[in-house]
């Protein structure tokens, strides 16, 4: 039994003039001529012109169009078929482009008709069309015969990804023509089909055929709306296909006629929505060969936009067709990872730098190196700029140091008979008074003990800020501390240490792991700490004068020199070895001046995102300062210091970008290396001077001048501050 099916259209020949056109609104990609612009009214319906301005057009992608046949000459198309040839599946050979009907040339032009020569262009300007002839040209009907000709013909051509039939009869198509369409299917085509032009509740066939099992979600009905999106009069209904049904423009749709190479008509009906739809598919296709034609419906039925009852009904079905909302991502965005199936939230690209980092990864930022894709649920890959995640070392504002500086602190010290001292470092906060008595909050910050043994060796312990201030020249200032031992934070400190004459020697260890716990107790989560093992040797020249060096291996809990990384950027616990020298000379028996330079080199680290691993990192950091107590009135304390902070010296970085997807749906990655040697050098300068009023009240200054901050050219940060305490 053969089957007839009728091209589903209305036309009505148009000449046009050219129109002057003014400033128009859009970032176009194309070059769009006064009348494009004039009467692009579908591609503004559907957004395909947003999309088209970010660079979407189809190239590479190739629609069938099964159909009357098409004018080959004709200005819109004669660039843009896929053949020089037309196979005719009514008599099963190739002929000469050509279309004595006219709705072929229509439906092919707004598919992939050219940009810049005329009055109209396609959804997918720069795919191709195969045009198919399925329709006699005797009767302009189509016989199932003639269309599963066609469907055996397309299905083995590897370059068609979506064949469209703007066609339909009122019954199923018989077996051959089932078969046929079934191996188009498993073939991965994407079939997108006309409802029908009947009014009806449900589309006709062959877009019936979506709502099959084993059509598996790859073919597409389309209706039909007005310019104002609402059903058009004469479009089928989604009925029972709603699950695989779209809406899209079908009235008065202009685009290429059959009278000339110049000519041009309207046309209404759900022949000219299904062909926007299969364009669609193609800027997909184009821009993701790797897309199954299941995932391409799939993208255009979850972007679409909802029209009707709320979420699928049975008039528009899933609803609009959004181009520009098909074009971005669906779901959430994830990052590939080499080696490994696996991906990771691109919220966990981040990377918390240091001062020691950041000047050499900002320098990687502003080169590009950061430059890669994240892919969405479908695992379409998006461009992105993953140096948006890297965080600057936060600014030291003027307010904390105030607070800090004129911090409400006990400091109590003893002393004992054999030399044993204990520092405790206390907080003091008082309430407001409540029925005239005041309530003081005390908490300990810091505590620090050494015991003096017999034959000149001590035990040292301390915990908060003054862990490590047994070593160096923490005790002098914390400006001049070791500052690679405060890589290991939240830690507590044990050591030993023994005299003999002018030289002693001190070790021991800085751990996190006790403060570490200790703070979970209070505050969920990871709690960062580290770990450093210490050995100091100092020679004391004469009672004045002291010269030491320090060797220490710090590990980090969770990142590298102070830097940390999400999941995305993080690498395994960083390792440093350094060294250290310091001097002291005592100028008055208040006044000291000190100085400090360390060196440090990284271990290499590796990790399991983006970074794969650091090589050759070497840093260094100085400080001197003049450190005076009871300098000017007994109690007072005087800093002035210059200083130059943690910068990476040497070293790179290993990075594994991913740069791409392969039409098999790999990823493609891009090995980088990334300079991490600091662009400049930061030095700081800084007054802290502070002096008691009374027993109540207190007075500081601190001024602090930082050229080159945070080891970048050109950047200047200034502090000045007063601060007056007083307890009532």
């Amino acid at each position: 039994m053969k089957f007839r099916l009728t091209a589903m259209a209305g036309a009505i020949a148009m000449a046009l003039p050219a129109l002057a056109h003014g400033d128009d609104l859009y970032l176009l990609a194309l070059p769009l001529t006064s009348g494009e612009l004039a009467y692009d009214r579908i591609h503004d319906q559907v957004k395909s012109n947003l999309a088209h301005a970010r660079g979407y057009t189809g190239s590479g992608a190739v629609v069938a169009v099964f159909d009357t046949g098409v004018r080959g000459t004709h200005n819109e198309l004669r660039t843009q078929l896929a053949s020089t040839s037309m196979f005719d599946a009514t008599v099963s050979r190739y002929v000469t482009p050509t279309d004595g009907h006219g709705h072929g040339t229509h439906v092919s032009g707004i598919v992939a008709g050219a940009a810049g020569n005329g009055y109209s262009y396609g959804i997918a300007p720069h795919a191709k069309v195969l045009p198919v002839k399925v329709f006699s040209s005797s009767t302009w009907t189509a016989s199932s015969t003639a269309l599963t000709t066609a469907l055996k013909h397309v299905t083995g051509k590897s370059n068609v990804s979506v064949i469209n039939m703007s066609l339909g009869g009122s019954s199923r198509l018989g077996s051959s023509f089932e078969t046929a369409l079934r191996g188009a299917i498993a073939a991965d085509k994407l079939v997108v089909a006309a409802a029908g032009n009947a009014g009806g509740s449900s589309p006709l066939w062959p877009a019936r055929y979506a709502k099959e099992t084993w059509a598996k979600g790859q073919i597409i009905a389309v209706g039909a709306v007005d310019a104002n999106n609402r059903i058009a009069s004469f479009s089928n209904r989604a009925g029972d296909t709603a699950r695989w049904y779209l809406v899209a423009p079908g009235t008065s749709v202009l685009n290429a006629g059959k009278a000339s190479n110049t000519s041009y008509v309207y046309m209404s009906g759900t022949s000219m929505a299904a062909p926007i739809v299969a364009g669609a598919a193609a800027l997909l296709e184009g821009a993701w060969p790797q897309l199954k034609a299941a995932e391409v419906a799939s993208i255009l039925f979850q972007t679409a936009t909802d029209l009707g009852a709320a979420g699928v009904d049975s008039v528009y079905g899933w609803g609009l067709l959004n181009v520009d909302r098909a074009l971005q991502p669906v779901g959430s965005l994830s990052v590939p990872l080499s080696g490994s199936t696996s991906t990771l939230s691109t919220s966990s690209a981040t990377l918390r730098t240091s001062t020691a980092s950041w000047s050499g990864l900002r320098a990687a930022a502003h080169g590009g190196q950061f430059r890669g894709i994240t892919v969405d649920s479908f695992n379409r890959d998006f461009g992105i700029d993953y140096a948006a995640g890297l965080q600057a070392p936060a600014k030291e504002r003027v307010a904390d140091t105030l607070a800090a500086a004129g911090r409400a602190l006990q400091i109590a010290e003893r002393v004992g008979a054999d030399g044993s001292r204990f520092v405790t470092a206390v907080e003091e906060v008082r309430a407001a008074p409540q029925l005239g008595v005041a309530d003081t909050t005390r908490t300990l910050l810091a505590s620090s003990a050494v015991f003096k043994l017999a034959g000149g060796h001590e035990m040292a312990f301390a915990t908060g800020g003054l862990a490590g201030s047994y070593f160096g020249l923490a005790e002098t200032d914390g400006t001049l501390a070791n500052p690679y031992l405060g890589l290991a934070r939240s830690a507590s400190q044990l050591a030993y240490g023994f005299s003999t004459g002018d030289l002693s020697v001190k070790a021991g260890v800085l751990d996190g792991s006790l403060n570490a716990a200790m703070t979970r107790q209070h505050t969920p989560g990871e709690v960062a700490s580290g770990r450093a093992a210490v050995t100091e040797l100092n020679y004391a020249l004469g009672r004045k004068a002291l010269v030491g060096v320090q060797i220490a291996s710090v590990t980090e809990g969770d990142g590298w020199l102070g830097t940390v990384g999400g999941d995305a950027m993080a690498l395994d616990s960083g390792r440093t070895r350094t060294a250290t020298a310091h001097a002291a000379w005592r100028l008055t028996n208040a006044v000291t001046l000190a100085a400090q330079y360390s060196v440090g080199r990284t271990a290499s680290g590796s990790g399991s995102g983006l970074l794969k691993e650091t090589d050759g990192v070497r840093s260094e950091a100085y400080a001197m300062g003049l450190v005076g107590r009871d300098a000017f009135v007994a109690g007072d304390r005087l800093a002035l210091t210059v200083s130059s902070p943690l910068r990476i010296t040497a070293g790179s970085a290993r990075m594994m970008m991913p740069v791409g997807v392969t039409e098999s749906g790999e990823h493609v990655f891009e090995s980088r290396r990334v300079a991490l040697a600091s662009t400049s050098r930061e030095t700081r300068f800084g007054l802290d001077y502070a002096m008691p009023l009374s027993d109540a009240s207190s007075l500081s200054w601190v001024a602090a001048v930082r050229h080159n901050a945070n080891h970048v050219a050109g950047e200047r940060e200034h502090q000045l501050g007063v601060v007056f305490r007083t307890a009532f």
